[in-house]
């Protein structure tokens, strides 16, 4: 199995567009066969499409590492849960993704679980690709964020990540994900 192969996938919990969730998995499916790992949370919205497209497509349990939230009455009758920090912590550690790709609409720094996910991931070397839209081809690299040089008392002193801006990265429709690795390219394009 590559390495390039473990692909984690999050997104928004109200992503309206399963089927981009399915496509961009086809082309990731089509590029890696039998070597494809997809690693999710069996949340609802994008990650949820995940892990639909996993089970349609009778992925066994070494090619579909899914974490699942406790349900409430499971959570009351174990001593010890995950909080969903700890969950995605766990994705990234114990998986060994080598890509994470973002679902999300209005994706902001320090705003919600698929925000510090994607931080999370970008702290430790890991290329975060964000599908913004329907379409699957439309996307761009994420990059960490620089810390600002004399933070003033009113600003979030903790910037999470940006986007590579347009005089460094242009949106195209299929990269080459072993350059992923790297820090943003200089042309972005979907990952699978």
């Amino acid at each position: 199995m590559t390495a390039a192969s473990r692909i984690l996938v999050c997104g928004s919990r109200q992503w309206p567009w399963p089927d981009t969730v399915t496509a961009v998995l086809d082309r990731a499916a089509d590029r890696h066969g039998d070597d494809l790992v997809i690693i999710e949370s069996a949340a609802t919205g994008a990650a949820r499409a995940a892990h639909r497209w996993c089970l349609d497509h009778d992925l066994p349990a070494w090619r579909h590492c899914c974490y699942p939230a406790s349900p409430a009455a499971r959570r009351r009758a174990r001593t010890r849960h995950w909080s969903e920090t700890e969950r995605h912590q766990r994705m990234i550690t114990d998986e060994g993704p080598r890509l994470v790709i973002a679902f999300h609409e209005h994706l902001r720094p320090g705003n919600g679980s698929t925000a510090a996910l994607c931080r999370s991931a970008l702290s430790i070397g890991l290329p975060v690709w964000l599908v913004p839209t329907a379409d699957p081809g439309h996307g761009r690299w994420l990059s960490p964020a620089p810390a600002p040089a004399q933070p003033e008392a009113h600003q979030d002193c903790s910037p999470a990540y940006r986007d590579t801006d347009a005089a460094t990265a242009t949106e195209a429709t299929s990269p080459d994900p072993h350059q992923a690795a790297g820090a943003a390219t200089e042309e972005t394009s979907c990952p699978t």
